[in-house]
């Protein structure tokens, strides 16, 4: 008995031992150990290879410390406060220093490629850390609630940083990101913590992407609350979430006040800052091909888009509800627009659309009140549903001759639209696409068969509306069920006489000479350079200056009589100088002879350049056809002009006298006969 009795008494002294002991070891990889001092708080690891095992395998989670009841509530104020990395370690294992809730300080020596997942977790007092270049992964939620982390310097190396790895690291207010960053997870910096009833993160104020970045899975900086200017330098994002919290820099608590974009840039993610109603400007570098869905969608601040010439997509919705963009310059290089683009932009007042553009999406400029003009392309084949709707301010409206379809309610609710020109293809208008349009006066119709309409797709049009359509087609568009309620009258005839106006273009001055026309009163000339009248000038039958005004100040024209003769006949040909014009620079004219009454008899419209213009020249001086005319006075249409009248026997041309409005289109815009620009 007394045996047993000296046993227990031994092996409670030893156990007594090894409890007060302050030093402590084991094993934490094939070729590492570590040890523990209690009363200095050091972990010294040492050897060489893979930091392999876990928390688990440390001292108080061994049993039998870790069966007692006091271990959860115990063991964190037991870890470390500094633990010591030797030189050989080249990762660190999943979990490795978890809930170490002590630990100030860990060095991460040169060498290590990994961070595991959760490897600091929880280490809530540890202040710095400094990755060396050799870490090319930092797994998921390696730093999640470290809410002491001030500063981080990832290194040159981080390719992959996981799901929630800095999650909740509120005082985190440096933060260097690898340039070789490809893989970043989701929610990696979300987090919040809240003071004083509002939510805060002390983040830095700007963020730099890297090119290299490569995907993600969701991106939600719903805390950072500080953070002022991204920069964002990413080429492409292969894969993204949408769903949640997802949008790639998405936030729902603040918005960012600038996002400033690397030349690396080759596609804007979809959703990409989504609601961000901070931003006043965005601006893309040359060189990007794609806007993803909905990209910009909601940053109702946004006032200016610079595209650069390169894009080649525009996803749906883009811009949608922008609501203080007031202009858009499509790039050439866009074929076709996607459902949504500019929906609901309601102070966008001018759009640019490239000469190549073929289709307009559903609903891309729907709720567009403020657009003061609308010129379609030529090359224009498809116009979506709803694509114009609710258009307030232009008066016209020209369809491009290639347009095949036009859909539901495209142009519902243009409440200013007098006069539409439906071109030569078009066979399907869909259902309501002219609802609400009861201001229109005249219709031109150039298609030889009417175009397939429903019942209301002109119900809103008034019954006293002019519709002019092709001589021989009259007779079809009378019997159709909707298009035969309308005035009836002829478009003119095509064979109208060509002139010829030449301009002689030097480096800043330009030379124009025209043929006169007995029948003219005056002559108006309007150049436009960029889609904006530069000068106006206006001579009389025999060239005599009437009127001149100009756009830009220290411009000069002047006419060149040198033609006329000293008696009071007409002179054979007319012609003026405009001086101080821009050298390499392309410049449109139109040309206008006009009656007593300020009526076109003829319309020309060419382009010319001045010397060191490298660019394509399109018009040559041609003629454009004017619209058909409605004589004052005959209520009934039975005087319409058709053309030119021949009136004796050796082909003298008696002029119609037109009143109403001529418009015509240029490559930059549409234009009245007075010079007034429709778009």
């Amino acid at each position: 008995m007394k045996t047993k009795v000296s046993i227990i008494l031994v092996c409670l002294i030893w156990m007594a031992s090894s409890l007060s002991a302050t030093v402590y070891n084991g094993v934490c990889g094939e070729h590492l150990t570590w040890t523990y001092d209690t009363e200095t708080g050091d972990m010294v690891i040492e050897g060489y290879g893979k930091l392999e095992k876990t928390v688990d395998s440390l001292w108080w989670k061994k049993s039998p410390i870790v069966e007692t009841a006091q271990y959860s509530n115990n063991y964190k104020a037991k870890s470390p406060k500094r633990v010591i990395l030797p030189e050989g370690v080249t990762s660190i294992c999943n979990g490795a220093f978890s809930d170490f809730a002590l630990m100030t300080e860990c060095n991460i020596p040169d060498g290590v490629t990994k961070i595991g997942s959760s490897a600091f977790s929880g280490c809530s007092k540890l202040k710095h850390m400094f990755l060396p270049n050799s870490v090319d992964t930092i797994g998921a939620s390696a730093f999640n609630e470290c809410k002491a982390l001030d500063s981080l310097d990832c290194g040159k190396g981080v390719k992959y940083i996981g799901g929630q790895a800095f999650f909740n690291c509120d005082n985190l207010d440096y933060l260097r990101w690898s340039d070789s960053l490809e893989y970043l997870g989701r929610l990696a910096f979300d987090g919040m913590s809240e003071q004083g009833g509002s939510y805060y993160h002390a983040f830095p104020d700007t963020l730099f992407f890297p090119a290299t970045l490569r995907s993600n899975e969701q991106l939600s900086w719903a805390s950072m609350n500080r953070l002022k200017a991204i920069v964002w330098n990413v080429r492409k994002l292969d894969t993204q979430s949408t769903t949640g919290y997802g949008h790639i820099l998405y936030n729902p608590y603040t918005s960012y006040k600038e996002i400033i974009f690397g030349p690396d840039v080759e596609e804007i993610p979809d959703y990409f800052m989504v609601n961000q109603k901070a931003i006043t400007r965005i601006l893309l570098p040359e060189g990007t091909r794609k806007i993803g869905n909905s990209a910009f969608s909601g940053c109702a601040k946004i006032e200016e888009i610079v595209l650069p010439s390169t894009l080649e997509t525009i996803d749906p919705l883009a811009f949608q509800g922008c609501l203080a963009i007031k202009r858009a310059d499509i790039p050439s290089s866009i074929s076709s627009l996607s459902s949504g683009i500019f929906n609901g932009c309601t102070a966008l007042e001018r759009v640019t659309l490239p000469e190549g553009m073929t289709a307009i999406g559903d609903n891309s400029f729907a709720g567009c009140a403020q657009l003061d003009s609308i010129v379609l392309p030529q090359n224009l084949c498809m116009i979506g549903s709803g694509a114009f709707k609710g258009i307030v301010l232009p008066d016209s409206l020209f369809i491009p001759d290639k347009v095949v379809a036009i859909g539901n309610n495209a142009f519902e609710n243009w409440s200013s639209l007098e006069y539409l020109s439906i071109g030569k293809n078009v066979t399907l208008i869909g259902d309501n696409a002219f609802k609400g349009d009861s201001a229109i006066k005249k219709i031109t119709v150039w298609a030889a068969v009417p175009p397939m309409v429903s019942e209301g797709t002109l119900a809103d049009i008034p019954d006293s509306a002019w519709l002019s359509v092709l001589p021989d087609s009259r007779k079809l568009y009378r019997e159709h069920p909707y298009w035969g309620r309308f005035r009836m009258a002829d478009v003119p005839d095509s064979t109208m006489i060509q002139r010829t106006v030449t301009v002689d273009a030097a480096e800043t001055t330009a030379d124009f000479t025209w043929p006169t026309d007995s029948a003219a009163h005056s002559y108006q000339i309007d150049i436009y350079k960029d889609g904006a009248v530069f000068c106006k000038l206006t001579l009389g039958n025999r060239g005599q200056l009437l009127g001149i005004s100009f756009s830009a100040p220290g411009r000069k024209m002047t006419n060149d009589q040198s033609q006329m003769t000293n008696d009071e006949s007409q002179p054979y040909t007319l012609s003026f100088k405009v001086t101080g014009l821009d050298a390499a620079s392309r410049y449109t004219y139109v040309l206008s002879v006009l009656d007593e009454n300020d009526a076109p008899l003829h319309v020309y419209v060419g382009d010319f350049a001045t010397l060191g213009y490298e660019g394509e020249l399109q018009y040559d001086g041609n003629e454009l056809i004017p619209t058909p005319p409605i004589i004052p006075g005959d209520p009934d249409g039975q005087s319409v002009i058709t053309g030119i009248e021949k009136t004796d026997s050796e082909g003298s041309e008696k002029k119609a006298i037109i009143e109403g409005r001529l418009l015509f289109f240029t490559p930059q815009g549409i234009y009245d006969i007075t010079g007034k620009r429709i778009e």
